[in-house]
């Protein structure tokens, strides 16, 4: 934390001047047009096909940038705009090399791109100036103090530093004669590009309305919201357009944690099940599920939030697996009388208990197990082979092995036991054992958690009252009815 604040301070301490050269920008830009970037006899490469840049194509550029930003799917219009804008930067930084008479070599004459950099500073560029402009919304006004504005900048000032120190560098070393251009007149306008894309985004009007003028600072949780929502968006901008592009690895490894962070705070404000919808909206589902996976699985009813957040997981993953087993079509190895409707939500319940079977295995084997007796290795067995029972035409190797597959790559995400990331990883790492005795403190883990799987679903699964569910719910109960058993046998019924 020290380090991020002595960070923090240098980074706003720049933000600041980034604000007077933007304010500057803006002002300029009602009178004048953009600067000619690129003469007609300037080579500039393109996927390898010498082209010529013009202040038509610069205009054109800007324009796209515009345009991109106001899409209807912001957040793939925001992946496009950090394209458009590198492209902008690209061009200016080669029309700047031109005005500046430094040399550009030939691709075709070299073999090879000596200026490749150019395309990774651009990138680097357009992504640095999207954070910027996140930031310059969440200092603003008399609300850039509050926790929340202050957490937002310190998340995307340290997500942002490895680029600015990374672009310094570059730039210092390879065009030394732009430097102070790039930093005072071409960054800025982009950083505004994106400031006035937020401030007409009505997504975004809780976070872009200057506290004092229309919003009041007694809750603040609309505009907390919406500007944790704001940051939220630049990452997922940013995840989708990919680390190949950027060129900075320290930059992305620093995504997850960041992004994260903002979620946790997310979920601070609104119910879980609403912070997942927006994220995936975003195009972070997956990101999101990783995040979590360890609160759903840890997670225990405290409060009537609680048991909301308990309903929400089950409902999930019942969702999740049902569609896919639908995309792998797994319902037409079986004929019954059952709808693929029933059948899926059938094979979705049975599904996340083979899971939840499998990972125990794995469980129980690091811990020493090498062998489980009965009662235990009874109720196991029946989780993971219990699908069998009730539909027969499973128990084909192939068609059963494609099921297992599948239900276990979907639920990755969720680590049932501690330090277990992901069933069908956990499972693949099983001949790692644990030397020594047993540790016989996993079995009462063992039995806590899938008490707790199987009381959630008995409770909170909705498809258990649909009375075509006949078999699913079958199954739980005798699953649960088992548990009882063991926990008898062993003498840890509370």
């Amino acid at each position: 934390m020290r380090h991020a604040l002595s960070g923090y301070d240098r980074h706003n301490l720049r933000l600041a001047e980034f604000r007077k050269h933007c304010r500057t920008y803006c002002k300029a830009r009602r009178t004048c047009h953009l600067v000619l970037f690129a003469s007609a006899d300037d080579g500039v490469t393109v996927n390898g096909t010498p082209q010529t840049s013009t202040s038509s194509d610069m205009e054109e550029m800007r324009v796209k940038l515009n345009q991109s930003l106001q899409g209807e799917e912001y957040n793939d219009g925001l992946v496009q705009s950090l394209h458009d804008a590198a492209r902008i930067f690209e061009l200016a930084i080669r029309e700047q090399s031109s005005l500046l008479k430094i040399s550009w070599f030939s691709t075709a004459w070299l073999g090879v791109d000596k200026n490749a950099w150019v395309k990774a500073l651009s990138y680097q560029a357009a992504v640095y100036s999207l954070l910027q402009a996140a930031c310059e919304i969440a200092s603003r006004g008399d609300g850039r103090d509050r926790d929340i504005n202050v957490f937002v900048q310190r998340s995307l000032l340290r997500q942002s530093a490895p680029l600015e120190s990374i672009i310094r560098d570059e730039l210092s070393a390879k065009q030394s004669e732009a430097y102070e251009w790039f930093w005072s007149e071409k960054l800025p306008m982009v950083v505004t590009t994106f400031v006035n894309y937020f401030e007409r985004d009505p997504h975004f009007t809780a976070a872009t309305t200057v506290f004092g003028k229309g919003v009041s600072l007694g809750s603040g949780s609309a505009s907390d919201i919406s500007l944790l929502m704001l940051a939220l968006t630049c990452m997922a901008a940013i995840t989708k357009l990919g680390p190949a592009k950027v060129s900075c690895s320290q930059f992305f490894s620093m995504v997850p944690d960041i992004t994260g962070r903002l979620m946790d705070m997310l979920v601070d404000f609104v119910p879980i099940c609403q912070a997942y919808q927006s994220v995936k909206d975003m195009g972070l589902r997956r990101e999101f599920l990783v995040h979590f996976g360890h609160r759903a699985a840890a997670f225990r009813v405290k409060n009537d939030r609680g048991t909301e957040e308990v309903a929400f997981w089950v409902d999930l993953v019942q969702q999740r697996l049902q569609r896919a087993i639908d995309r792998e079509r797994i319902w037409s190895r079986l004929t019954t009388c059952e709808s693929i409707e029933v059948l899926e939500k059938d094979l979705a319940i049975f599904g996340f208990f083979i899971a939840l079977g499998r990972s125990t295995q794995a469980f129980l084997s690091a811990n020493g197990f090498d062998v489980v007796d009965d009662p235990i290795e009874g109720f196991i067995r029946y989780l993971i082979g219990g699908s069998v029972l009730y539909y027969p035409q499973l128990s084909s190797i192939s068609s059963y092995q494609l099921y297992v597959e599948v239900v276990c790559e979907e639920l990755d995400w969720l680590p049932f036991y501690p330090a277990n990331v992901g069933t069908m990883k956990h499972s693949r790492d099983r001949k790692s054992k644990r030397e020594g005795p047993p540790n016989a403190d996993a079995i009462p883990q063992v039995l806590d958690v899938c008490s707790y799987w199987l009381r959630s679903f008995i409770k909170y699964s909705k498809w258990l009252e649909n009375p075509s569910n006949i078999k699913a719910a079958r199954f739980l109960s005798r699953g649960h009815n088992k548990l009882r058993e063991c926990m008898e046998d062993l003498g840890v019924l509370k």
